[in-house]
């Protein structure tokens, strides 16, 4: 039976197509556990709880998510829709939990829980490699407990555990029409890739030729996922799938450098180191995020930012994070034991935040980002976006904005909507040309953003919106985005300006040159405030206690409107309090006009 599988594994080699050796020194691979743990981790993460109030806070999560897994049964095969992925992201949390349990006190019925999920999830048909990223991350949950509990296993379990994450992990990878991700340029690179390299890893001795080539393969594939950074750290799937993506690609960095003793070249890239700021500025005072694209409002600490902050010695970068773990907000994040291994190298005693108000970066998903200060949740917050709806995950939202001031955030995004109701309802979700039912979506289309429509048109899906000019002084911080491509069927020329003057109070201005027909502008918002329409040119919105006024100035036709309910389909997500403010302004052929509209708490 060995030779066969040995001979498998040969033909199975030959099928996968490498990419020149990457200089990998497997002879010198490090034993077991050699995923994410180097010498001296297991002591440093025993060390850490009496170190830091926040590191026992970690700490007591995982070990009390472990007590209640004990007499927990372990998860099964149901799929949602096309997807297994919710089994797979609970196993990984399951594994990954009672594997840090079992080496932080080596208390042996973790170890024992941890082995029962592994062997249930062994004998599951398949993994559904027809949606890879359940693979994938079912792969890196096996590899994880095959290697933190190598010597804590039967010899039969390590058999069995070894030979599933194989023949039903890395073997999935052969079908090229499932292993696209492989060409992607997106999370589905990182995470699967990442899925991979761990499982590579932890079975290496069983087939040293095979793994090897794998591993040098799924680096070979990496850095096309890698470019999404450039140029400046951006990343342009939004907050949520920097999380995932990123902190996936974060577990396959840290993953080499223990084992390997090599980052692959990963951590010299300077977009990709600075893309862990990024995601600080996308922090509001409020403590939600920028939420745009796929993206829910909620922020959380960040387990991956720990090894960029470690990577880079700047515990700046987890100083948003630290906070958030100093309130309470510790979350259930299957990637929570990476805290307690990055911040045992970091000394976190004092919580400086980074210097700098703004942020820019240019890329496939431009954005400028202002944020008045650091300390208090009355600091004022300002972000706007450029782009392309065809990018992935992208919305129909060049130039949409947001904006909090005195801790109310008066302009929202409404993020991402259920992906599975959406499929099963039959909306081609996926499906990015100018024409698709993607777009009639509320929360994906262009209706629900805060920016402009022309005679009601979609944005054209392929027109990219750049960020022109920024800048950032005492007397006034503003950001140019411009639009043209994204309108080019109806006018010859779309600018939108941003600017925060020295009091943060906020202006945006639209320079337009219409087309050759006459059109109706909107100018769109969209706010949980209650609003009332003034006058023509003025809308007064509450929320909290506080209060802000709309204003309008342009020589051109325009007034105010507080647009109808949306009328959602049945499928769809209904938006609570949720209400479309603004302008409609009608230009003739060929007009030139200044749509400027102001933020103010004062009428006046």
């Amino acid at each position: 039976m060995k030779r066969l599988l040995t001979i498998a594994m040969l033909l199975c080699l030959a099928a996968i197509t490498t990419a020149p050796a990457q200089s990998l020194d497997f002879e010198h691979l490090a034993p077991h556990p050699r995923l994410l743990l180097k010498q001296g981790d297991v002591e440093a993460m025993r060390q850490l709880p009496s170190r830091s109030k926040n590191a026992a806070a970690v700490h007591a999560r995982i070990m009390a998510e472990c007590d209640k897994l004990l007499d927990a049964a372990p998860v099964e095969r149901v799929m949602t829709g096309r997807r297994l992925l919710t089994v797979s992201r609970e196993a990984l949390k399951r594994i990954f939990y009672l594997s840090y349990a079992a080496v932080t006190t080596e208390d042996n019925r973790y170890a024992a829980r941890a082995e029962k999920e592994m062997l249930t999830i062994c004998a599951f048909s398949d993994w559904n490699p027809s949606h890879f990223l359940d693979v994938g991350e079912m792969t890196m949950a096996l590899a994880i407990g095959y290697d933190w509990l190598y010597d804590r296993l039967s010899r039969h379990s390590r058999s069995i555990i070894g030979t599933t994450i194989y023949e039903k992990g890395l073997r999935a990878s052969e079908n090229d029409s499932h292993a696209w991700f492989f060409r992607a340029e997106n999370n589905w690179n990182q995470v699967c890739n990442a899925g991979m390299i761990y499982g590579a890893l932890a079975t290496y001795e069983r087939a040293p030729e095979y793994c090897k080539a794998l591993i040098e393969k799924c680096l070979a594939s990496n850095p096309t996922a890698q470019r999404c950074y450039d140029p400046d750290g951006g990343y342009p799937e939004g907050f949520s799938y920097w999380d995932y993506g990123t902190g996936f690609e974060v577990m396959l960095v840290a993953a080499l450098q223990s084992a390997l003793g090599t980052d692959a070249g990963i951590a010299a890239q300077e977009s990709f180191m600075r893309s862990a700021s990024f995601m600080t500025y996308m922090v509001a005072p409020s403590g939600r995020c920028y939420n745009f694209y796929d993206s829910g409002s909620g922020a959380q600490c960040i387990m991956a930012k720990y090894w960029f902050a470690r990577q880079l010695n700047d515990p700046s970068i987890v100083a948003v994070d630290e906070q958030f773990l100093h309130k309470g907000r510790i979350p259930g994040d299957r990637l929570l034991p990476i805290y307690m291994i990055f911040a045992s190298g970091l000394d976190l005693s004092h919580g400086r935040m980074p210097a700098s108000r703004t942020w820019v970066n240019h890329g496939t998903a431009p954005v400028f980002i202002y944020r008045s200060g650091w300390n208090s949740p009355d600091d004022t917050y300002f972000a706007i976006k450029g782009g392309r709806a065809s990018s992935n995950h992208a919305h129909m939202d060049a130039g949409s904005f947001i904006y909090e001031r005195d801790g109310v955030r008066w302009a929202i995004d409404l993020g991402m909507h259920d992906y599975n109701r959406l499929e099963q309802a039959g909306v081609d979700l996926w499906n990015m040309k100018q024409e698709s039912s993607r777009w009639e979506i509320f929360r994906i289309g262009v209706e629900s953003h805060n920016t402009l429509t022309f005679n009601g048109h979609r944005h054209a899906v392929d027109g990219m919106a750049e960020i022109r000019d920024h800048y950032d002084s005492q007397r006034e911080k503003g950001v140019t985005v411009d639009l043209t491509a994204v309108f080019a069927a109806d006018a010859s020329s779309v600018v939108r300006t941003a600017e925060l003057d020295k009091n943060d109070r906020l202006t945006i201005t639209d320079r337009i040159t219409n087309g050759a027909q006459a059109s109706t502008v909107a100018w769109n918002m969209a706010t949980n405030a209650e609003a009332e329409i003034v006058d023509p040119h003025t809308i007064l919105l509450r929320q909290d206690g506080k209060h802000l006024y709309l204003k309008l100035r342009t020589k051109a036709d325009a007034e105010a409107v507080i647009r109808p309910e949306h009328q959602y389909k049945p499928f769809e997500i209904k938006d609570k309090n949720l209400r479309m403010v603004g302008f409609d302004i009608r230009l003739a052929a060929g007009e030139q006009a200044d749509i400027e509209v102001s933020f103010s708490p004062s009428i006046k």
